[in-house]
């Protein structure tokens, strides 16, 4: 073999292995970036309410990062904006009161559970502390305060006066003011008598004003399937693997909550910035008696919230739980 011959062969050689070299960093760098990829997600969350701590927990202990997901939080002042979003694409799932998954199925729109968040009818009703009413009866000819009009405090309410055998158009005014804080002002000023509020609220004015109101109602015992994580069935046929992923991170950070105080009280500063480190720690330490642990959203409580919602929308038809609620299914349990 001549001495050209023999270059050219060498230099044949350290081309391949080159390109062997090239191939492998190109096949790592392709890794790294499917292994890394990750999915967005446009959550709709309403308001600022307790149901919504899960999610920030797995947001801020990583839980969604590792299923690949990212988060994306769309606020919402009100359900019924966030449903209008959630029918129409503009968010992928939303956390909300989940009478409207009846709502929707009665308007022909396949909407799902893919985790359930509470454990029970999240409201109490509050009275100045200086007024001598003893139950919900003795409201009668008085004005209380909801959210909204067809709202989960509304509604509640409502089936409890039903409840009475009282009427809540003829025998008390209901008003909807939006927000707490309105109502706060009008039970402040006399305007308004009662206010329908959440626990959060409650705490928080306990470490504000203490001694300035009482509870003169509290459903927090009741079984009801309250919020959770909700999307239409289009979605989750398209996007199993993420159903399951997201499933998955919310009920790991359920299960934070009952047992991590500090995963906790990091996720309630997230949700409640503004509020005092004393708050932060009431409420994570509430958190665990009021939230699910599982993610289960219980038959009872299931049909309490049907049998709330046909009191006050009796055209509503019924719909069986096995056919909306996914958890266990994107669970695999």
């Amino acid at each position: 073999m001549t001495r050209s011959a023999s270059s050219v062969i060498d230099l044949a050689g350290r081309f391949a292995k080159a390109v062997s070299r090239l191939t492998i960093v190109l096949g790592l760098a392709l890794a790294t970036t499917v292994t890394f990829s990750q999915t967005k997600i446009k959550f709709g969350l309403i308001g600022t309410n307790e149901s919504q701590l899960p999610i920030w927990v797995a947001v801020n202990e990583g839980l969604f990062k590792a299923e690949k997901i990212e988060i994306d939080p769309i606020a919402f002042r009100g359900g019924g904006v966030a449903v209008q979003a959630l029918v129409g694409g503009s968010i992928d799932l939303a956390a909300f009161a989940t009478d409207h998954v009846l709502r929707l199925n009665n308007r022909g729109v396949q909407a799902r559970y893919l985790i359930g968040i509470d454990r029970f009818i999240t409201h109490i009703l509050v009275i100045p502390a200086n007024k001598d009413y003893k139950s919900l009866r003795d409201l009668k000819g008085k004005k209380i305060v909801v959210s909204a009009p067809g709202s989960y405090s509304d509604n509640v309410l409502r089936w409890s006066i039903k409840e009475l055998g009282l009427d809540p158009d003829k025998d008390f005014t209901i008003i909807g003011t939006g927000g707490a804080t309105a109502g706060r002002a009008g039970l402040d000023s006399g305007q308004v008598d009662a206010l329908m509020t959440t626990t959060p609220d409650l705490i928080n004015d306990e470490i504000e004003s203490p001694g300035k109101y009482r509870i003169l109602y509290d459903w927090r015992t009741i079984p009801h399937s309250g919020q959770a994580v909700i999307g239409k069935k289009e979605w989750v046929d398209k996007n199993p693997e993420v159903a399951k992923g997201v499933a998955r991170a919310i009920y790991k950070a359920e299960q934070l909550i009952q047992n991590d105080p500090a995963a906790t009280q990091r996720g309630v500063k997230k949700l409640f910035p503004e509020r005092s480190d004393e708050f932060v720690k009431r409420f994570a330490a509430a958190a665990p008696k009021i939230l699910s642990a599982d993610g289960q959203i219980s038959p009872p409580g299931f049909l309490k919230m049907i049998d709330i919602l046909r009191s006050v929308e009796p055209d509503l038809k019924p719909i069986k739980q096995v056919d909306v609620d996914l958890t266990d299914k994107l669970l695999g349990r």
